[in-house]
């Protein structure tokens, strides 16, 4: 690291250290929203922030938990004497702002509490609702300079990224097993599967085997996993009772399948009977699995999803189960699923058109087979709502009735600070559960860990920990607890899990990786620290916000778990939205700029709410780059490759786009070089433009946007533009210039076409061939289509050569060439039209005439 860098460094580090101001405030949703003069004064969506994301379902969710009282993240500032920024809490700021504002209403799917709220908007609440809502109190964390700091605009606007950073990069959340694990603790049926299957290895690695990639077989021993075996199991016991074709397009399609699995553990009478039952289809579908595999044909998840469901419905119908087991049958049954295999690939396939042609492929085998009338499970929507009509429309809270409302909401509680040291003195005394039954394992890596340890030496204050103190005084952990285990294993203290069993963090004793300002400290542990920085983390002050079950003892800590952690949005780090925090501000204003101009046909997504056209362009610039450095290969970072039977193409390693990107931030000249590769890249989109546009046209957007996706082969059964179409249009193209398109498009259009047609082929085959085909034909077509690089330099022999060939006549003006004339070496047919470098392409001609010929052919 430079000189330059190191003061830079160290300059940010005493911003943190001396010139910062936090404080905790709290405000009612009327001051915050209510006072122009306040409301006027806050800007939700600073250039860093990414867009608003949450769907009306998350935002109703959110509402309903605001009028429930229950307890909600802090809001982030960042405030100077001109304007307060929202750093973190864009979504839930700009949910309660649509809200009142009437932007939306209350949803079905999003209330969970409240269902007579249905269809509302703010206006249509009961009067004492609405005041409920005005009078809820938000907490606010504000960061600010203090008054007698002088920061420059370019520093200030640095704190408050690397801030919104911090906030936002932490974050591992839950995946919906996780909280599906909290949501179910409680079912007796869910539990005794679990148990079963948790306790026998060979049937568990049956279930991976079959409905999983290997990767989870190698993660069999982490809680996570056995979560997401129980999530498919409750998928697979109740799909057959709700008609496919309704399943496949149904938005709230998880809703329905739990209550559907509350419906089924509630009649289960013989928990023993029911799972073997279930083992049975399990070891029946193993043996169909591996006469596949002995054969060495493709099989996937989806055919063992579908036959699953087709057994069920055989059960149902009182088909004889023995069959199942018999050798012909298998064997049939694996020679039709593998004429039809091409109905499983696993693009696309959670579209409601391919889930419901698979399953009707399935069908047809079965009801050939046992005479069995399938539409029932496929067609028949009108008859499965009339039924379950009673199941969803459950009982119904009547919000309006203020004194009811009350009852649910909580007493809630001023947050208070504690240090680690007091939690680990609790801990001791058993007195503190770090992870109560219901919460996940451990899930945040050490990178994040250690970011989490340097923003305490920073000094930034951490979201709240919420806690639920029991009536027996133990508190629980509800939300926080990745936090803590980064703390504590940092230190190495140990805490006691689920079981009451004393255990330390799977990354005990962890080193220091990839922290940002304290770089002296990379690779240390809490042991190797100066003993003042040790201090730092022991008495570093957490908000802690507790709610006690003595003045709420209503209060379900697992629902407010669910709440905290249902359907998150969170930044996801290698995307836009995260480098759009913090990146080059220039950069990030280019690429909006280019992708806007071009986003009515070049863009990845049409709702572009997670500004993944953006990145697009981004990723797009980042191979130009890498291309145009002469240290590397395509190879080294854009892989083509064959998956599941088809060529596909990802980037080798999406951090080191951010490594990248950081390097902008830092060095000049790699600014300028990556600002460069922005502009080849409107330039590619220009190229592909004219390629796409073979003849005149009134909407051009239009069209352009319906020949790309010809061109990617986007039909009735794929309509999804993919980001590696874009990467592998990127590989053909990135050596023709725009004149060779412009005077050879429909040759090369044709060529491209091709090669993207060749790329939807299937074949059963987990080998190289197509990416090998693949390769073959890309190389043939750039070195078609390239340009030729001037290699040839006449001598003054070679060049009195060609003029006597010439007959000492200049091909352009036809003139007559003297050995006194300014003389030039031209290509007959230009190279950048196609034209070789090659003797036979040369022709000698007057200066004046070629510079006035230009780049166009005599």
């Amino acid at each position: 690291m430079n000189s330059n860098m190191l003061s830079k460094e160290q300059e940010i580090l005493n911003i943190f250290k001396e010139s910062l101001k936090i404080e905790s405030k709290v405000m009612t949703v009327d001051t915050l929203f209510c006072n122009p003069r306040k409301r006027r004064s806050i800007k939700e969506d600073p250039y860093y922030q990414r867009n608003y994301v949450w769907d009306e379902d998350k935002a109703t969710y959110f509402i309903e938990s605001i009028l429930l009282g229950t307890e909600i993240p802090p809001l982030v500032f960042f405030s100077n004497d001109k304007i307060t920024e929202v750093i973190d809490g864009r979504q839930r700021f700009e949910t309660i702002e649509r809200f009142i504002n009437n932007k939306f209403h209350l949803t079905k799917k999003g209330l969970r509490v409240l269902k007579d709220l249905r269809k509302k908007t703010f206006d249509e609440l009961n009067v004492e609702i609405q005041d409920i809502f005005w009078d809820t109190k938000l907490r606010i964390i504000e960061f600010s300079v203090l008054k007698n700091s002088q920061l420059t605009e370019q520093n200030e606007d640095f704190i408050k990224k690397e801030i919104f950073r911090r906030y936002n990069s932490g974050i591992t959340p839950l995946q919906r097993a996780e909280v599906d694990k909290a949501y179910y603790i409680n079912n007796d049926i869910n539990e005794y599967f679990k148990n079963q299957i948790s306790a026998d290895k060979y049937i568990y690695t049956l279930l991976l085997d079959l409905f999983f990639v290997d990767r989870e077989k190698e993660r069999m021993k982490y809680n996570a996993t056995l979560e997401k075996v129980m999530l498919k199991i409750r998928s697979l016991l109740v799909l057959h009772q709700i008609p496919i074709k309704y399943y496949s397009t149904l938005k709230g399609r998880e809703e329905i399948k739990k209550l559907l699995f509350e419906v089924l553990a509630n009649n289960i009478e013989e928990e023993e009977l029911y799972y073997k039952q279930f083992i049975g289809k399990i070891e029946v579908l193993d043996s169909i699995k591996t006469l596949f595999d002995k054969k060495k044909l493709y099989s996937n998840r989806l055919v063992f999803e579908s036959l699953f469901w087709a057994l069920n419905v055989c059960e149902i119908e009182k088909v004889d189960f023995k069959i199942f087991k018999e050798d012909q049958f298998i064997a049939e049954l694996i020679e039709y699923v593998s004429i039809n295999i091409s109905d499983f690939t696993l693009e696309n396939h959670h579209f409601g058109k391919e889930t419901l042609q698979r399953y009707v492929i399935v069908s047809k085998f079965f009801e050939e087979k046992f005479s069995i009338d399938f539409n029932l499970y496929l067609y028949n929507s009108t008859q499965f709502k009339e039924e379950q009509k009673e199941l969803f429309n459950t009982t119904e809270t009547d919000a309006d009735k203020l004194s009811e409302l009350e009852t649910l909401r909580l007493n809630r509680p001023d947050a208070a600070t504690t240090t680690i040291e007091d939690i680990m003195r609790q801990m001791m005394r058993k007195r503190f559960l770090l992870r109560p039954s219901y919460q996940r394992g451990e899930a945040i890596n050490r990178a994040k860990a250690s970011s989490l340890i340097e923003s305490i030496l920073l000094g930034i204050q951490l979201p709240p920990i919420f806690i639920y103190k029991r009536t027996d005084g133990i508190s629980e952990v509800i939300d926080g607890q990745q936090r803590l285990l980064s703390i504590l294993g940092y230190i190495g203290q140990s805490f006691i899990d689920e079981d009451g069993e004393i255990v330390f963090s799977e990354k005990n004793e962890y080193k220091l990786n990839k922290l940002k300002f304290f770089s002296e400290l990379e690779g240390k542990k809490f042991n190797e620290l100066p003993e003042e920085l040790c201090n730092t983390i022991y008495e570093f002050n957490l908000s802690l916000v507790t709610i006690d079950a003595k003045i709420n003892p209503t209060f379900d800590p697992i629902d407010l778990f669910i709440r905290l952690n249902n359907k998150p949005f969170p930044i996801r780090e290698n995307t836009f939205e995260m480098w759009n925090s913090y990146i080059d501000k220039e950069i990030i204003s280019l690429c909006k700029e280019k992708t806007k101009k071009y986003s009515s046909w070049f863009y990845a997504r049409l709702n572009n709410s997670r500004m993944e056209n953006e990145e697009l362009f981004i990723i797009l610039s980042y191979l130009d780059y890498k291309y145009h450095n002469k240290d590397t290969v395509v190879t080294d970072y854009l892989d083509i490759y064959q998956q599941r039977g088809k060529t596909s193409a990802r980037i080798k390693d999406k951090g080191d786009i951010t490594r990248t990107l950081d390097s902008a931030l830092e060095n000049e000249e790699v600014k300028k070089s990556f600002i460069k590769s922005l502009k080849n890249t409107e330039i590619f989109i220009k190229k592909t433009q004219t390629l796409l546009v073979d003849k005149n046209v009134e909407n051009i957007e239009s069209f352009l946007k319906t020949e790309l996706e010809h061109i990617f082969q986007i039909n009735k059964t794929s309509r999804r533009r993919t980001l590696q179409n874009f990467y592998l249009l990127w590989y053909l193209m990135k050596d023709v210039n725009q004149s060779m398109i412009l005077r050879k498009r429909f040759e090369i259009k044709k060529e491209v076409k091709s090669i993207f047609l060749f790329i939807k082929t299937f074949i059963q085959d987990d080998e190289s061939q197509l990416t090998d085909e693949f390769t073959a034909k890309a190389e043939q077509f750039i070195q078609k289509f390239k340009v030729s690089k001037r290699s040839i330099n006449l001598n003054q022999e070679e060049k009195e050569y060609l003029i006597d060939s010439q007959k000492q006549t200049c091909p352009i003006c036809q003139g007559i060439l003297l050995n006194t004339d300014e003389i030039e070496v031209d290509h007959i047919i230009p190279l950048s039209v196609g034209g070789r470098e090659a003797i036979a392409n040369l022709q000698v001609t007057h200066k004046n005439c070629n510079r006035q010929k230009g780049n166009q052919m005599n």
